[in-house]
């Protein structure tokens, strides 16, 4: 009888798997010479989570920050059984020149065929995010970018206008741990993301935010 009198505390939010990670949720990455200094066994806080939305298919992307302030990208990828972390940086215009020369890199946009570039110079900001040489994996397709998370929701129609439409260029290193993304927006802004590829297993904590 006495239970009666006790407060009705709300369960606590579990979370097992990096996929269904929200905003405010924490995560730690391994301590591993995989990664730079500013990510390998950093804490990092979901500040937003961005969907990808395909003609058939949708991808969603966390965007986490470090302590100082670093920002990375991570995609949770399935393949044949396996599942990836896909962690990606954008990088500037003077870091492509310094990477790869503009004029290696404009071939990508210039030649008709798929196109393979080599990596000129590896600085070490970056140097854990290169590979060596890379190969455009498919044609350019279109996405439809969304501010927002629609995990669990009904996605917009295709080619709705409430999403930004992007084209996106990939390339891949031969060894599939590592990437470029290449978005190109209306009116021509381009962004260029570096993207490594590690086990999920890499991820080794989870941390529901304040008030899950």
């Amino acid at each position: 009888m006495f239970g009666f009198f006790k407060s009705k505390k709300a369960p606590e939010r579990q979370l097992n798997h990096a996929r269904d990670l929200r905003v405010g949720d924490m995560l730690s990455v391994i301590d591993s010479f995989a990664y730079p200094d500013w990510l390998k066994g950093q804490t990092l806080k979901v500040v937003a989570v961005q969907t990808y939305q395909y003609q058939r298919s949708a991808e969603y992307e966390f965007v986490l920050e470090s302590e100082s302030g670093k920002v990375v990208f991570l995609q949770i990828e399935q393949d044949d059984g396996e599942e990836f972390a896909n962690f990606s940086v954008k990088i500037q215009r003077d870091d492509v020149d310094a990477i790869f020369t503009l004029d290696e890199f404009a071939r990508i946009f210039d030649e008709e065929s798929l196109t393979q570039i080599e990596t000129q110079a590896k600085p070490a900001e970056f140097e854990r995010f290169l590979g060596q040489s890379y190969q455009q994996s498919e044609a350019p397709y279109v996405a439809y970018y969304h501010e927002q998370d629609y995990r669990g929701r009904t996605l917009p129609r295709y080619q709705d206008e409430s999403g930004e439409v992007c084209e996106v260029i990939e390339l891949v290193s031969p060894d599939e741990k590592h990437s470029i993304n290449i978005e190109v927006w209306d009116g021509g802004e381009t962004e260029v993301s570096l993207t490594l590829t590690r086990p999920l297993s890499d991820i080794v904590d989870l941390f529901p935010g304040a008030g899950s």
